[in-house]
C-alpha cells in the first residue's frame, strides 16, 4: 500500500514540474515581487501575468525538482521525516503564491498550494496514521492537482 502511495505520489509530483516548467514564460528583466503580503491584493497592482508567472514560475520550479528529488522509498521507513520534507515544499508553494501582486496568478497559485497541501495530509493520514481508508481520496486529489496545475500553466502560458 505505501509503494503504491509513493508511486503516486511521484506521478503528481511530475504534473507539478510540468504544469510549472512549461506554463512559465522566461523574462529577461527581474520580475517585481509584493512589497509583504500584509497589503490586501485586492488593490490594483502594476504587475502583469507575465511578470507575475516568471516570478513564481521559477519559485514552483525550485519547488518541483525539490519534489522530485524526495526519496519516496525512505517513506516506509522514515514517513515522518518523509511527510515534513513535503510539508516544505508545500509551504515554499504557499510562500510563492504571496510574492506575486498580481491577482489572477496569485489565486493560480494559491489553488495549487491548496491542493499539494490536501496532498500532504492525505500522505500524513496513510503513511503516519496509518489509515489505509484514507487512500480512496488519492484519486479525486490526483484530478484536483491535474486541474490546478493546468489552470496555472494555461494562464502563463498566455
Amino acid at each position: 500500500m505505501k509503494r503504491q502511495i509513493a508511486a503516486w505520489t511521484i506521478a503528481v509530483v511530475a504534473v507539478l514540474g510540468i504544469a510549472g516548467c512549461s506554463g512559465t514564460p522566461s523574462a529577461d528583466s527581474d520580475s517585481s515581487t509584493s512589497s509583504e503580503s500584509s497589503a490586501p491584493a485586492e488593490q490594483t497592482t502594476d504587475q502583469s501575468v507575465a511578470d507575475a508567472c516568471a516570478s513564481v514560475g521559477s519559485q514552483i520550479s525550485g519547488v518541483a525538482t525539490e519534489l522530485s528529488s524526495l526519496d519516496m522509498s525512505a517513506a516506509m521507513s522514515d514517513p515522518e521525516g518523509t511527510v515534513a520534507t513535503f510539508t516544505e515544499t508545500v509551504d515554499a508553494i504557499g510562500a510563492a503564491a504571496e510574492s506575486v501582486s498580481n491577482q489572477e496568478v496569485k489565486d493560480a497559485v494559491t489553488a495549487v498550494h491548496e491542493d499539494f497541501t490536501s496532498l500532504r495530509d492525505l500522505l500524513k493520514r496513510v503513511l503516519v496514521d496509518q489509515d489505509t481508508s484514507a487512500a480512496a481520496e488519492a484519486s479525486t486529489l490526483t484530478t484536483d492537482i491535474q486541474e490546478s496545475t493546468q489552470a496555472f500553466s494555461t494562464l502563463c502560458a498566455g
